[in-house]
């Protein structure tokens, strides 16, 4: 019965465009490529860093933003954990041949095994801090104040790693330039693997209870929906995702703590809201809109020299125009679904045949023929009544 109730048709598709999709990243290589290399890894990575804000300020409907936090924890936690299992297996030597060779950027099996598994753990501990603030901030803030909260803690975990002997390396962050990878296969599975558990989360009891809080917090409540613990759970679900996006950055690029600061949660925010709140597929396609611009629209050389060198400015310009003329974003709550490509597949193709099918004479003479019958009858009826 189970797989009487499988849309195979759905699944065949999805197992396709995943197929497809990982079969570009894994095209995309250095050298040449670098440059598009880069764009594929930033795009991955803040596209999971925006799908953790929003569960919490789509899904959830509360406002947050402190998220660079998060991935500021995954990224230190990765970072720390990739450095002990470079000692803890010999260096140089055994990492040249076994796992990542830096200088021909090479990532070999073994070094997906380490990297996926150094960036669960990097989301796990992500996700523990995720518990306790939520625990503290949910069940006794909200609205504004939930935002205020969130802020102040992004803003103190910044400076606490900025000005930290250990972990700041003079400003720098941790250099672990020798072990990072920044492979785009590996950026694809993480990010294919992000989008498909929030799915599962959201389709789960606990995700239409969540989204049942969104819609109207007291009807939810009074339906038996534990509010409280349903907020945390989705607070700690958002900083564990955010704890996947900050684990990637640490096999991407080196980064300074400052880095992480209030710009990096104004940038998950803007992606969040110009795809739509509420909307993943959105989120995604909106991730893909700003790395564009900010790692290839500004580098252009026709490009006036206002945005070249102020790139954030499209952050502001984002928010007026979508606060004056379509507040929901550009999918809204809406997603992606194949309903609505095979739709408009369907009517596309039925244009293109409409415009190449000939018609005879004969033809053009019975179809008006058809036509001057149906508006008599119309119009037959409409006297009768």
């Amino acid at each position: 019965m189970l797989f009487k109730k499988v849309n195979w048709k759905k699944m065949s598709s999805s197992i396709v465009l995943i197929a497809l999709f990982l079969l570009l990243a894994s095209s995309i290589k250095g050298g040449e490529s670098m440059a598009l290399k880069d764009i594929f890894g930033f795009f991955a990575i803040y596209a999971v860093g925006a799908l953790a804000l929003n569960v919490v300020c789509g899904c959830l409907g509360e406002f947050a933003l402190g998220h660079g936090g998060f991935l500021l924890i995954g990224y230190t936690v990765a970072v720390i954990v990739a450095s002990k299992m470079f000692d803890m297996f010999g260096g140089f030597e055994f990492y040249l041949d076994k796992v990542y060779n830096h200088n021909e950027s090479t990532l070999y099996p073994l070094g997906y095994l380490f990297i996926i598994i150094d960036v669960l753990i990097a989301a796990a501990v992500t996700g523990l801090i995720g518990f306790l603030i939520g625990l503290i901030a949910l069940g006794r803030l909200k609205g504004d104040y939930l935002a205020i909260v969130t802020l102040g803690f992004g803003l103190i975990l910044v400076n606490l790693f900025e000005n930290s002997a250990l972990l700041s390396n003079n400003g720098q962050g941790i250099n672990v330039d020798k072990k990072l990878s920044g492979d785009s296969l590996l950026f694809a599975i993480m990010l294919v693997f992000s989008l498909v558990l929030i799915l599962t989360f959201m389709k789960s009891r606990f995700g239409r209870g969540i989204l049942a809080i969104r819609e109207d917090n007291i009807a939810a409540e009074a339906s038996g929906v534990p509010v409280k613990k349903y907020k945390i759970m989705a607070f700690t679900f958002s900083a564990i995702i955010a704890g996947i996006a900050g684990g990637l950055f640490a096999h991407f690029i080196g980064y300074a703590p400052v880095k992480f600061n209030q710009d990096m949660s104004i940038k998950l925010l803007i992606i969040v809201v110009l795809g739509g709140l509420g909307s993943l597929t959105g989120t995604v396609f909106s991730a893909l809109i700003i790395v564009l611009y900010e790692q290839w629209f500004c580098g252009l050389s026709w490009v006036p020299s206002l945005f070249t060198e102020n790139p954030k400015i499209i952050y502001g310009v984002v928010l007026v125009v979508i606060m004056l003329f379509r507040t929901s974003g550009i999918l809204g709550t809406s997603e992606f679904t194949w309903d609505w490509f095979y739709s408009k597949i369907k009517f596309l193709w039925k244009k293109i045949v409409s415009l190449f099918k000939k018609k005879t004479p004969v033809q053009d003479t019975l179809n008006n023929v058809n036509d001057n019958v149906i508006v008599e009858e119309h119009n037959g009826a409409e006297g009768g009544k």
